[in-house]
């Protein structure tokens, strides 16, 4: 008598066969459906970012309130704070941070170096983990003053939530590195309320390509992120300055502005890789402490190297320093992040690139204002100017520098300023630091590096599942004749044979046809498929979510001829969903 199913265990089996259907989809998101997926699972990241964010700037203002009632500091800012506070929370904080990581986490994986790397090396899986650990350092750092950015710890913890949604949905890997690149572009959007800066950052330095699949949900993720941290306008940078517009006398100055900003941006670049090496022996909590302590020295003459920094930034676009203390606030926080970031203190650069980059701007503008009466603008737009310049020397990214200008100052006019000031800080830089950013730099350091020529981004983002043959079936190595032809009519490109775990072997019904129709063996009950000659494809396994690079890098590592596409389900029982060759690999970037 038949045992019939349980209706549990065909509900199991639908909602199974439904995800796979949806996984295949993902696996080519050029189509609409794969697409429109994708894009909702990219807002729900940016959403889920947007309040990391939040919890962020809550566990800061928490950590800070006891700390500035203690020193009875007012006013809630780093500037107001003793020369006692200056000294003793940064390295106090320093100290504490050092022994936690060598103590607890024992490593330092943090920011977008550590996100490029797991894209690159680890088909964008980031452990929840250390994206949890991230959050906690990164709340103690900046509540402590050391010289830091909140955007390395919002992309970081954006990127994690959108490789644990696709694992948790066993997304194709392909899917998965577009979340990744969701959760940081929502990140940096939460942190600065700059949606489209943030989209074309995810693109520029995290990914590393531009795609239209890619876009999309991206956008989406940078959209909501923005929109959870919209209410935060206290602690985004803002332009106060009305564009009165500018006079081809100022061109030649807005250049050497740029060069400027350049040499900076170069030198920020090229200290910190200097310090990684040198600082990398010594023990981690004396280098973290060390990175606090000259914060603190530095604090005693500028307390606005200190923190976040959103004070001081705004401080510069409202033209409220002179021209030595933007200079010298410029410098001091390029030297205290230069310290703080070969340390490894957990964090990010960017919002110290701007810090560095509007008082820097800020000092030129009033420099220029004496120099050219009456033609050069003030040093609030100047400061706006060295933010985007800075930005794109350092990141070597300019066209997202480009947009951060227009969308802090939300003046379309400022594009041919921006586009002369970013191309010539991008220039002398490049120049100056050999063509590195300052995240490819540190993974240098990490003795690291990777390909990201075109062929190479193809097979990051195409899945196995794209380049898969389906006609295949499965059979035992002895098989009776009846069972073989009925096998052999259906027109199918391969046969496999399993010949151990994680092994197979792959031959051409053409052979075995061949074969079946000589005279000699028109008798045969049970054929033994060992015995039929014949060309044989030596076969891996290799996951369903795996990516075209996974696959490429498997073959030529087990100098295999074809890999089997499967995945394990719960019971241990493999399914089987294509073959892989290398000649379908490489078809798929080959005309």
């Amino acid at each position: 008598m038949a045992v019939k199913p349980s209706r549990g265990r065909s509900l199991r089996e639908a909602w199974q066969a439904r995800l796979d259907t949806l996984r295949q989809q993902m696996a080519d998101v050029e189509n609409t459906p794969g697409l429109s997926l994708l894009c909702l699972i990219g807002a729900a990241t940016g959403g889920l970012c947007g309040l990391v964010v939040l919890a962020l700037h809550t566990a800061i203002h928490a950590l800070q309130t006891p700390l500035f009632e203690f020193f009875g500091a007012s006013g809630g800012s780093f500037v107001d704070t003793s020369l006692t506070f200056r000294i003793a929370v940064p390295v106090l904080g320093a100290l504490l941070l050092g022994l936690i990581v060598e103590w607890l986490l024992k490593s330092a994986e943090y920011g977008i170096v550590h996100i490029i790397e797991r894209l690159v090396y680890y088909q964008g899986v980031l452990p929840v983990k250390a994206a949890v650990a991230e959050f906690t350092m990164s709340a103690l750092a900046l509540a402590s003053g050391q010289s830091v950015g909140r955007e390395g710890v919002a992309a970081h913890t954006g990127a994690a939530t959108g490789s644990w949604l696709g694992r948790q949905l066993d997304l194709p890997t392909n899917s998965v590195r577009t979340l990744v690149g969701c959760g940081a572009a929502a990140g940096i959007a939460a942190s600065f309320n700059t949606p489209l800066a943030a989209v074309i950052f995810a693109m520029e330095v995290v990914m590393m390509e531009y795609t239209i699949a890619g876009f999309a949900p991206i956008i989406l993720a940078a959209v909501t992120g923005s929109l959870v941290t919209f209410t935060l306008t206290d602690v985004h940078p803002r332009l106060l300055t009305e564009y009165t517009g500018f006079t081809t006398v100022e061109l030649p100055y807005l250049a050497f502005v740029g060069a400027v900003l350049g040499v900076a941006g170069a030198g920020f670049t090229r200290l910190c890789g200097a310090l990684v090496p040198l600082l990398a022996p010594i023990r981690v909590s004396l280098r973290i402490t060390l990175a606090g302590m000259v914060t603190a020295l530095l604090a005693v003459a500028f307390p606005q190297v200190m923190g976040l920094g959103f004070d001081t930034v705004n401080a510069s676009l409202a033209g409220q320093f002179a021209i030595w203390m933007a200079l010298g606030i410029g410098l001091a926080k390029l030297v205290a992040t230069s310290f703080a970031t070969a340390a490894a203190i957990p964090g990010g650069v960017i919002l110290p690139t701007f810090v560095i980059g509007s008082a820097l701007g800020s000092a030129l503008g009033s420099l220029g204002a004496l120099l050219l009466p009456g033609h050069a603008n003030d040093a609030g737009l100047y400061a706006l100017l060295g933010i985007g310049a800075m930005m794109g020397a350092v990141l070597q990214a300019p066209l997202s520098a480009l947009v951060v200008i227009l969308e802090l100052s939300g003046e379309t006019g400022l594009v041919l300023p921006g586009m002369l000031v970013v191309i010539a800080a991008l220039v002398v830089s490049r120049r100056i630091a050999v063509a590195d950013s300052l995240f490819r730099l540190l993974l240098r350091r990490r003795g690291l590096d990777y390909r990201n020529d075109p062929i190479s981004q193809y097979l990051r983002r195409a899945s196995v599942i794209s380049a898969m043959n389906r006609r295949f079936r499965i059979v035992e190595r002895r098989i009776n004749r009846a069972a073989l032809d009925e096998i052999l009519a259906n027109n199918l490109d391969w046969l496999l044979i399993r010949s151990g775990e994680n092994r197979a072997s792959l031959m051409r019904p053409s052979d075995v046809a061949r074969f079946l129709s000589q005279e000699a063996n028109n008798q045969l009950e049970e054929i033994d498929l060992q015995d039929v000659p014949g060309k044989r494809a030596d076969a891996y396994t290799i996951h369903v979510r795996a990516s075209l690079q996974e696959a490429f890098d498997m073959i030529n590592r087990n100098e295999a001829d074809a890999l089997v596409v499967e995945r394990t389900t719960s019971s241990n029982r493999p399914i089987t969903y294509g073959v892989l060759t290398r000649e379908a690999i490489d078809g798929t970037y080959r005309p």
